[in-house]
């Protein structure tokens, strides 16, 4: 490699479509003949992104335990241990979906303290068309709105996403709806499935000049509270069926019951994301919306006589309540389909306040 690695972070809300564009950006910039390698973060250990993208075959590390904001420290000690490892011309790194503020506390001082480690390229926040309609509707009360709203003002490329779920008049529509309410970023769509203009943003990014769309008012008490307003889960469970079973058909129903419990709860779903792997293949299943049908990525090539999920979820009801849900779901296999159920970990919590390491603002550094 004869030049410093570039940093491409790829931010956006819980359930945009992040870790399925940076594994399409992956393989893309492998068919130009570079190397890639990610960094995923969350709160807590057992992020379903991570294990999805070493499944890939991208090196991935992950920054574990708070979002990159809150631990800088953690996220250089990660970029150098993939750069000494892994030799990567580009890093693709995903923030925590409910972090925001990222420009002033993560890609600013990225660029002063780590001039000579790595090139940051201009910063790109997801957006996925259902949440922008939810969240982009004033009467909305969700707090999300206002971590989601923030997101978008400090992006220099604002990128729609799953372009192959919309009509093209309806894409287009939100595109200019995009385009009007953010007139000083670069507003474009892609979809990650079909590689729908993967090609021109990747272009597009590499070479623009980063802007200067740091946020220069933020409250983070209101911050703080809208955060907490979500209950986080990460699980581990492994399932073992009498007879081999329909390994997606297993994965989808059991997404389901999830959605569904945290449905009747009334609450709502910042992601909830299942891998499941077993000895005939894996699947990946995503839920944004209690109502939506999951959508799995992945394929089993026969019937599996065993799954290990691995689980994530998001949503505005307490950690209690989410435990709950998780053990309700699985009941129902042990009922109906008579599946032995081993859960191996469960975490959950509400995220703290943040509290970065390092916020660069308006003064020269």
């Amino acid at each position: 490699m004869s030049q410093i690695p570039k940093i491409f972070f790829v931010g956006g809300f819980l359930g945009a479509g992040k870790t399925t564009a940076i594994q399409a950006l992956a393989k893309l910039y492998t068919r130009k003949g570079l190397k890639a390698a990610a960094i995923t973060n969350d709160q807590a250990m057992g992020l379903v992104d991570t294990i999805y993208l070493c499944k890939a075959g991208i090196p991935s590390a992950e920054v574990a335990g708070s979002c990159f904001c809150c631990n800088f420290n953690g996220l250089a000690t990660a970029i150098n241990h993939s750069i000494a490892t892994a030799a990567p011309d580009i890093i693709l790194a995903e923030p925590v979906g409910s972090c925001t503020d990222i420009v002033a506390t993560v890609i600013r001082p990225m660029r002063s303290l780590m001039r000579d480690k790595v090139d940051v390229l201009a910063y790109n926040v997801l957006v996925e068309p259902d949440r922008w309609v939810e969240l982009a509707d004033q009467s909305t009360s969700w707090s999300m709105k206002f971590l989601f709203d923030k997101q978008i003002e400090e992006a220099d490329f604002i990128v729609l996403t799953k372009l192959d779920t919309l009509a093209p008049g309806r894409a287009k529509e939100l595109l200019e709806q995009l385009a009007h309410q953010n007139p000083e970023s670069k507003v474009l769509g892609i979809s990650a499935l079909t590689g729908t203009g993967m090609e021109e943003w990747l272009n597009l990014v590499q070479t623009t000049p980063p802007g200067e769309h740091w946020l220069r008012e933020i409250d983070y008490q209101k911050y703080a509270e809208a955060e907490a307003e979500m209950g986080w889960l990460n699980g581990q469970v492994a399932m073992k069926f009498p007879a081999p079973v329909d390994g997606k058909t297993m994965s989808a129903h059991l997404a389901e019951k999830i959605a569904q419990g945290i449905g009747r709860r009334n609450g709502k779903i910042g992601h909830l994301k299942l891998l499941v792997v077993g000895p005939t293949g894996s699947v990946k299943v995503g839920v944004t919306q209690v109502e939506e049908r999951p959508a799995l990525d992945g394929t089993f090539t026969a019937v599996t006589p065993s799954l290990e999920v691995t689980v994530n979820v998001r949503a505005t009801l307490s950690p209690g309540d989410l435990a709950a849900i998780i053990h309700e779901a699985l009941d129902y296999f042990k009922e109906f389909e008579y599946a032995e159920v081993d859960i191996s970990a469960i975490n959950t919590f509400r995220p703290g306040a943040p509290n970065p390491t390092y916020r660069y603002g308006d003064s020269a550094h």
